[in-house]
């Protein structure tokens, strides 16, 4: 799969995920959105959100990446990364 598409399936899935699960507002939903002062998400909500597409996925996020995963285009990019490598 390429990336443009691997990436494409990683928002459109964090996408649902965020709008489904925590009610964010899908116009809300923007690479540039930062997780918790654009999206009123808090901590336990992001650590939820990644579990999450961890699980979907089999994947592990390291407690160093977390630190980078505060902008939603971040969070896409880094799942993609990862999911490029298996």
């Amino acid at each position: 799969m390429n990336t443009d598409t691997t990436r494409d399936k990683v928002e459109s899935e964090l996408r649902a995920l965020l709008t489904e699960r925590f009610e964010v507002p899908a116009e809300l939903i923007t690479p540039q959105a930062h997780v918790f002062g654009d999206l009123g998400l808090d901590s336990v909500d992001l650590m939820s959100a990644v579990a999450i597409m961890e699980e979907r996925h089999q994947l592990t996020v390291s407690d160093a990446a977390l630190e980078n995963l505060l902008v939603i285009g971040g969070i896409i990019d880094h799942f993609t990364e990862l999911l490029e490598r298996t």
